[in-house]
């Protein structure tokens, strides 16, 4: 009866700490809306998609003006994203800490750094 609890712990400790860690790698996957309150009106807001395909982060930026950007080098280190853009032929840097649904950080741009914020969509289903 021992073996049996013993092999019962163990395969459940398992099965947490597998399923902990797939679940963190698909942390940033999803819609976030976010908001930069110091950029220029029409891309102060919007939303950002993350998906992955296969092993790799992809995204894109929606601004609120209608316009939107890809992500280049999207990677994602223990609970912080790094990204890069082109916005109107200009460079940007996005630097956010996850946590939850919420992501904070900066995003650095020829006018300085930014305060960057977002909070994850929850898509409901019918």
């Amino acid at each position: 009866m021992k073996k049996m609890f013993y092999a019962f712990v163990v395969l459940f400790t398992t099965v947490c700490v597998f399923g902990v860690s797939a679940q963190d790698k698909n942390k940033p996957v999803g819609k976030w809306k976010y908001e930069v309150e110091q950029a220029p009106y029409g891309y102060n807001k919007g939303t950002l998609e993350i998906k992955k395909q296969k092993e790799a982060l992809m995204g894109e930026l929606n601004f609120s003006s209608g316009n939107g950007v890809k992500l280049q080098k999207l990677t994602m280190r223990n609970d912080t994203i790094w990204a890069n853009a082109y916005v109107d032929s200009e460079y940007i840097e996005i630097v956010a800490k996850i946590s939850n649904s919420k992501m904070e950080g900066l995003v650095d741009t020829s006018m300085g750094k930014m305060i960057f914020k977002a909070d994850k969509v929850v898509e409901v289903t019918k």
